[in-house]
């Protein structure tokens, strides 16, 4: 079986729509809407049947309630989701608060634990490629499974703690690791891969830029998706908030 994962669309339908992959089933976790142009397309794009978990930003534009995501980030995002609730349906919004927090399965013989940031905390903890060992080996253990499947930092990483394969899938729509290319996995005959897929970056930041959004938000937020990285603390400020940093 050909399992497709991804994570943190981020109403991104350009990177979406760019991965080209043939799969039996597709897992997502989580954040499908948020700091992006077309939440009601990237919706509309997702294939049924689906295995999926609840991302802290569905949660947020779900429940009507905090992201709990970094303060540097955190203005974009608020501002943002008053545009999904404008544009998404209310079948739609309750679409996104469906799923549960955690999903157990089980692929080619391997048991696979799949949330949105953190065995430990489901929605909101961080988790980087640079953990240390002993944290990744608590969150392991939190876990019945061969493979722990997660997103939420935007930064894809492979490493095993515990006897067991941690797997971060990245994003799809605003990869922050520094490469502009949207960010996913592959679960192929027990074995897990990373891969990228370019996309029309200018496109997607043209979307933006039509974001009913004061100027300095869409600025920052195509900085974001072009470079991929924090934009530099001396580009602005937006409604007094905090500058961006990494």
């Amino acid at each position: 079986m050909r399992v497709l994962v991804i994570s943190d669309i981020h109403a991104n339908i350009d990177a979406l729509e760019a991965i080209d992959e043939q799969y039996d089933r597709l897992l997502c976790l989580g954040d499908i809407v948020d700091y992006g142009p077309a939440p009601v397309a990237c919706l509309e794009a997702l294939r049924e049947p689906m295995l999926r978990v609840r991302g802290n930003h569905d949660n947020a534009v779900a429940f009507r309630t905090d992201c709990g995501c970094g303060e540097a980030f955190r203005h974009l995002s608020v501002e943002t989701r008053e545009y999904m609730w404008q544009v998404l349906s209310d079948r739609q919004i309750s679409w996104l608060g469906e799923p549960e927090l955690l999903l157990e399965t089980e692929i080619d013989g391997k048991r696979i634990y799949a949330v949105h940031a953190a065995p430990s905390d489901p929605l909101f903890k961080y988790l980087p490629p640079d953990t240390p060992d002993d944290e990744l080996a608590r969150e392991a253990a939190l876990a019945d499974a061969d493979i722990i499947l997660m997103g939420h930092t935007h930064k894809p990483f492979l490493r095993e703690a515990g006897g067991k394969l941690l797997v971060n899938a990245g994003s799809v729509g605003q990869p922050r690791d520094g490469i502009p290319q949207a960010s996913y996995a592959v679960i192929e005959d027990g074995r897990v891969s990373l891969h990228r897929a370019e996309y029309d970056l200018e496109r997607a930041a043209s979307r933006l830029r039509e974001l009913p959004l004061d100027e300095v938000a869409r600025e920052q937020l195509t900085y974001i998706l072009e470079h991929a990285t924090a934009p530099p603390k001396n580009q602005g400020k937006t409604r007094g908030t905090h500058n961006l940093i990494p």
